[in-house]
């Protein structure tokens, strides 16, 4: 059985890829390309390749430990989701904060910095539920907020020590520094790195300066104005990702702003407390536990703590039962079950590539055809073209990294910049990737449709993607390395003020061909 593609091991991702914007059916999509992918693999026998969707791909995508991890943290997402939800906790946030929060610029700047502050909790998901009542309030299009959401994710998250990625970052450099021999703290160069890490750094200042400016560029334009001037936050005809529910509270029940307190302060805590537990804080100290913490454990424990909270506040304000909110958390669970099926098939789309060898496809176009000043740019298209396809920047920079960093030392490139530029392209190809977990994440968060979402965050991603490849390619020419971030700012303030130009001259356009 050849797992020896050549270029056709492309075939599968592309698949998954054009079939989700024709039919706008994720599922379906990813199934069918998983399929492709599976009787490519078996002979091109279609008949043994949808059996071994099961049995090779999707089995084993759950039996993974870190894969398994982040089923049980969406599932619990779902139920902490349903619980705020029914005691109206993000009303009760809404209420409190909505008498500032007056328009759609301040729901967006708020939102963007709330991201900070929810970093820990699977902003993605969390914060699109807290906010998204505020955001509806003050006409912010479901894909605006997605797009916030993704942006301020993943990329926030790679800045972070004490989230999974920094030390999973880390440990990679680890390897590579014991694999050349040299001599160095691999925290050093992660820090060292950061202001390198282009895509994400200034993925995180577009997004806020989108929210500061309203510069509402591509599909994004037509969404905003359309949740603007008629309050509908998604096209007729436009469904979520997943179904959205509403709540009533009883007539006469007393919204207390306690509703929203009592659960954030119980994820919180337990969030924390388990940290510094699996991270031995009387052992680590602080920067150690958070460094040696099960960050994705904690994350499950904080959904469960402010599950548990929402419940109390229920109960003890004669909302509903105990058995009553047991029931609420186990629905909200059962809500979200198409997230964790999405999240299977994405998996097992990664597998098929990783069998394929897409990467080491792609890589080998990389290693084969540079010079030594265009290593970095190089390293950053192919690992964003790579992560596009897979849906997986972790599986780029483990690609990627043992790539890189060799040729960085054998060039002597400065070892951070070209980490940073393996960082970067991973994190623009997710955020960007239908298939990534992430991408889907924001689409559930947001409430938005997942297509649409796609598509609508697409034209802001290329903007600063382009713009960290035009920075990266004049860093390694010039050896200024610090002068690529100043590149990569011009470079991108240029695009942002022409794409919203031409925006907006194309919507007038259109509106005076519909009243002819």
């Amino acid at each position: 059985m050849s797992t020896t593609f050549g270029i056709l091991c492309l075939l599968p991702p592309i698949v998954a890829i054009v079939l989700a914007l024709i039919t706008k059916q994720t599922i379906l999509s990813l199934f069918v390309a998983t399929w492709l992918g599976s009787t490519m693999i078996n002979g091109w026998n279609p008949i043994v390749g949808f059996v071994k969707i099961i049995s090779d791909y999707m089995v084993p995508a759950i039996a993974s430990e870190w894969n398994a991890s982040l089923l049980v943290l969406v599932t619990f997402s779902g139920g902490l989701i349903a619980m705020l939800r029914v005691i109206g906790a993000a009303q009760a946030f809404a209420a409190l904060v909505t008498r500032s929060i007056n328009n759609a610029k301040k729901g967006q700047i708020v939102t963007c910095l709330s991201a900070f502050i929810f970093s820990y909790t699977e902003p993605c998901l969390i914060l699109g539920t807290i906010m998204r009542p505020v955001t509806d309030a003050v006409r912010v299009s479901r894909a605006k907020l997605a797009y916030i959401l993704d942006s301020m994710g993943c990329n926030l998250a790679s800045f972070s020590p004490i989230s999974s990625y920094g030390p999973f970052i880390a440990g990679l450099i680890a390897t590579q520094l014991a694999e050349a021999g040299i001599k160095g703290n691999e925290w050093a160069i992660w820090a060292q790195m950061l202001p390198f890490n282009m895509y994400s750094l200034f993925a995180m200042i577009t997004v806020i300066i989108v929210a500061v400016f309203g510069l509402n560029i591509g599909p994004m334009y037509a969404e905003e104005k359309r949740a603007r001037e008629t309050g509908k936050l998604l096209a007729d005809g436009v469904d979520p990702l997943v179904p959205e529910m509403k709540n009533v509270l009883p007539e006469g029940y007393k919204l207390s702003v306690w509703n929203f307190i009592i659960p954030m302060t119980s994820l919180f805590l337990a969030l924390f407390a388990t940290i510094f537990w699996t991270g031995n804080f009387a052992e680590n100290g602080l920067k150690g536990a958070f460094l040696n913490g099960n960050i994705t454990l904690a994350i499950c424990m904080g959904f469960l703590a402010g599950g548990i909270g929402a419940g109390v506040m229920g109960v003890t304000t004669k909302l509903f039962t105990p058995a009553k909110a047991f029931n609420h958390f186990v629905d909200g669970m059962a809500e979200l079950i198409s997230v964790p099926f999405i999240l299977i098939c994405a998996w097992s789309m990664g597998k098929i590539t990783g069998t394929m060898e897409v990467g080491n496809y792609m890589a080998g176009v990389v290693q084969n055809h540079l010079a030594a000043g265009l290593v970095p740019a190089m390293v950053f298209i192919f690992g964003s073209a790579i992560s596009f396809a897979t849906g997986s920047s972790w599986g780029v920079w483990s690609i990627m990294m043992p790539i890189a960093f060799p040729m960085a030392v054998a060039f002597n490139l400065p070892i951070p910049y070209v980490v940073g530029a393996v960082i970067s392209g991973g994190m623009f190809g997710d955020q960007c990737s239908p298939i990534s977990d992430t991408t889907i994440l924001s689409s559930t968060g947001a409430s938005c449709n997942h297509v649409v979402h796609v598509m609508t965050q697409l034209p802001y991603g290329l903007a600063v993607g382009v713009s960290a490849f035009i920075g990266f390619l004049v860093g390694g020419l010039t050896g200024q390395y610090m002068l690529s971030i100043a590149v990569t700012a011009i470079v991108l303030y240029a695009a942002l003020f022409i794409l919203t130009k031409v925006s907006k001259h194309k919507n007038i356009e259109s509106t005076e061909l519909a009243h002819l």
